[in-house]
């Protein structure tokens, strides 16, 4: 009976053990924060950072269902939305940073948002942040609905509470029901006092990538930081538009998932890695494996 069980007990190991070494996870270096929008990890209106400690806010009543890997976050496009706190350079916009997440949805009647923060003041209220079916009207802050266009804000803030930066837009249908992987790596050109007076990671690219599924859909140059740039403060809004703090804008209609921030920009071998990732962070077979070696000891 005992070799039976051993048997048994060795077989299970190297299931397991396989399995997970056919998995990949994500990558960790310059991960500052992961919400995966598990079940286990969201308790009441609060979305647990299960890497670092930048917990996130539920606003209005999104169901929890089927993500990407276990569970997502289904928001219904009437107000419901995630308060991202300002964590990094993601937040700062004064360096280098990846905005990675699993996303789908099939609504395209009107302009969303994937993510987006404005905090400035004046014509040029850009902010920064990826918006679907959108077309930005020129000379306007204000957004128009254009079916199968991305558009991406990238926006300095300076002193005197304008902004500085540009925007883009591209072909991409990406309301389609199924779901799609975004990462946007952003790297900024520091000046090398400015870095050191601001203790900022060496920048490790000079280019900012849009990836969707994998493949990377726009290069842009890297630019120079004014002296007077000051950082954002605001929380950024996933699934919607924070407005300079006033109103909500954009509410996105769809599935969040596996959403995650790094201060530096991810490769794209990196990129492609996280894609294939099958389990995050699991660490699910070690926490089974502890479960099957106790069954085992209660039965002998």
């Amino acid at each position: 009976m005992k070799r039976l069980m051993l048997l048994l007990t060795f077989t299970v190991v190297g299931f397991m053990l396989i399995a997970n070494a056919s998995a990949k996870t994500i990558v960790t270096d310059g991960l500052v924060s992961y919400w995966t929008f598990d079940r286990t990890n969201i308790h009441n209106r609060t979305v647990e950072d299960v890497w670092g400690e930048n917990d996130a806010t539920i606003v209005g009543n999104p169901k929890i269902g089927d993500g990407y890997l276990k569970q997502g976050l289904e928001l219904d496009g009437l107000g419901d939305y995630v308060s991202l706190p300002n964590v990094g350079n993601f937040g700062s916009q004064i360096g280098p940073y990846t905005f990675e997440a699993w996303f789908k949805t099939n609504h395209k009647k009107r302009w969303s948002a994937i993510y987006k923060v404005n905090e400035c003041v004046g014509s040029n209220n850009m902010g920064h942040g990826i918006l679907i079916n959108t077309k930005r009207k020129i000379g306007d802050t204000v957004y128009e609905t254009k079916e199968d266009v991305m558009l991406i804000h990238r926006a300095e803030m300076i002193k005197r509470g304008g902004c500085i930066g540009g925007s883009s837009e591209w072909y991409q249908p990406v309301s389609d029901g199924v779901w799609h992987h975004i990462v946007w790596t952003s790297c900024t050109f520091v000046p090398e006092e400015l870095a050191q007076e601001r203790n900022l990671p060496e920048v490790n690219c000079a280019k900012s990538v849009l990836y969707l599924d994998m493949e990377p859909i726009t290069l842009s140059d890297g630019f120079m930081l004014r002296k007077d740039t000051r950082p954002y403060t605001l929380p950024i809004f996933l699934g919607a538009v924070n407005d300079n703090g006033k109103d909500v804008l954009g509410f996105f209609q769809g599935v969040f998932d596996e959403v995650r921030i790094y201060d530096r920009a991810l490769t794209h071998e990196e990129v492609i890695r996280n894609y294939e990732s099958g389990i995050g962070l699991s660490v699910e077979p070690i926490e089974k494996l502890s479960t099957v070696w106790g069954a085992l000891k209660a039965k002998r």
